[in-house]
């Protein structure tokens, strides 16, 4: 849980900033599977387990949708089941000149005993020619570039691949006799690496550990991975380029967002931190403020469509915030999440917006832009809600321009025929919404009559969400 929560002089233990990964449990792997992606894994360890021709998968998914997680976990989960399985972080080992090095590194460090790794070293040192030039970086003389010896340096290198690959064989052989099952070789964060590290390592898969009883599986952001491969051919269809590696691609669901951000609030252990705050403050409001966050939240998530990162970041912004709160200070939940949101999707919105140079109206008409699905996700999103988007509206205004934007809602005609009616969000300006905009005012006027309005601005929410010095509250 909230490992890195600090204590305050105040006496309440403030929440964390950032929550530790979770490492993953050797015996039970799944146990923080909140979003049940073992049955994914189970589906993948169904399609590989009985297979004997080469085979490399793709599990495409952009990036911090939570591909890492899944992969390290079903690589435990493999093992646990007899699999000899290898995880591999192309990004990590990204330093390398040839990736070749790189892989067989995994497979002498996987295999640490027995003829399996005797075979694993074997092929190792077979390697060696191929490596040797890229390793030393010796520059070609007169006498390396004569015709003999290139084609003396094409055969040595042809022989290793195919001793490499006899080896390989053998060794996925032995694998398969020992535990009938195939060697598994995951390797994870691909689209990371530099394009030229990328393409090669691909390509080495294919014409080098193209044998029997191997599995390669690749976490990739195929959209990054296509831009890699552009990068390097040019105008060449990259997409279709990259078909030709994977005999299956799977695109991985995507999460969610109302199970994700349950279990954020958990993690970051944010009720605890409102409960006490309440029971110091003996004010009903931060509890209130809470459940007005855990019920928006995952609309907020939703609508613009976040990452699992992106939403792991919000939480984190949010924990800033809270830790910021006292008896005179409220987080005015709707505004607040909404610049959060802003935030991470659109920071130069943000900026603008946070220094004057933007209005309300283009922060809301921007989270409300995505078109709403059809069926239940509608109801689920923001799209659906106009309770939450008159709290929205009337908070992000009060934030821009209250007195200006109470002036145009409180007159009669056409919001869209009046100056500053850019000040309104387009639905606000359509003369048809008018009841939505007296909703908007109404509630602008209930955070006038309680005071909110003086905190509803820009400096105070900079305070909250930036590194702004903190006022005294009101």
């Amino acid at each position: 849980m909230a490992d890195e929560a600090d204590q305050h002089e105040d006496g309440l233990t403030r929440p964390a900033l950032k929550v530790p990964e979770s490492r993953v449990n050797v015996v039970t792997p799944w146990t923080d599977d909140e979003l049940d992606r073992k049955k994914i894994a189970e589906r993948l360890t169904r399609i590989i387990e009985d297979q004997e021709a080469p085979f490399v998968i793709s599990l495409d998914g952009r990036w911090g949708t939570g591909k890492t997680f899944l992969l390290k976990r079903w690589r435990q989960d493999l093992v646990n089941n007899r699999f000899q399985a290898i995880y591999f972080n192309a990004w990590e080992d990204d330093f390398c000149d040839d990736p070749l090095l790189a892989i067989i590194g995994q497979l002498t460090e996987h295999f640490q005993e027995g003829k399996l790794r005797e075979m694993a070293t074997i092929i190792g040192a077979i390697a060696l020619p191929i490596l040797t030039a890229k390793l030393t970086g010796v520059a070609f003389s007169r006498k390396d570039l004569k015709r003999d010896n290139l084609l003396n340096d094409y055969r040595t290198q042809l022989r290793t691949k195919r001793e490499i690959r006899n080896h390989l064989s053998r060794l996925a052989e032995v694998v398969k006799e020992q535990s009938g099952k195939p060697l598994v070789f995951i390797i994870d964060e691909l689209d990371r690496c530099r394009p030229t590290f990328a393409i090669e390592l691909l390509e080495r898969v294919k014409h080098i550990f193209d044998v029997p009883n191997i599995v390669f599986v690749f976490g990739i952001n195929r959209s990054e991975l296509v831009k890699s491969v552009a990068s390097i051919y040019g105008e060449i269809d990259a997409s279709v380029y990259l078909r030709r590696f994977f005999d299956m691609e799977f695109v991985l669901p995507q999460a969610d967002p109302e199970v994700f951000c349950r279990y954020l609030l958990q993690r970051y252990e944010l009720w605890p931190h409102f409960r006490r705050l309440g029971q110091a403050t003996r004010l009903n409001r931060h509890a209130d403020e809470y459940s007005a966050v855990a019920e928006q939240l995952h609309q907020f998530f939703r609508q613009l469509d976040l990452s699992l990162r992106d939403m792991d970041y919000c939480l984190r912004v949010l924990a800033l915030a809270a830790r910021g709160l006292g008896p005179g200070r409220s987080l005015f939940p709707y505004a607040l999440v909404a610049l959060i949101a802003t935030k991470v999707v659109n920071i130069d919105l943000y900026r603008r917006f946070m220094s004057g140079n933007a209005s309300g109206a283009e922060v809301i008409d921007y989270i409300y832009k995505q078109p709403a699905p059809v069926g239940a996700e509608r109801m689920k999103g923001l799209w659906n809600n106009d309770a939450t988007r008159v709290w929205i509206e009337a908070a992000i205004y009060c934030i821009d321009d209250n007195r200006t934007i109470t002036g145009i809602l409180s007159s009669d005609g056409h919001f869209q025929d009046m100056p500053n009616s850019e000040l309104l969000s387009q639905r606000t300006r359509n003369s048809d919404h008018r009841e939505f905009a007296t909703s908007v005012l109404e509630r602008m006027r209930a955070f006038s009559s309680n005071n909110s309005h003086l905190l509803l601005n820009r400096t105070y929410m900079a305070e909250l969400i930036d590194l702004h010095s903190q006022s005294d509250g009101y």
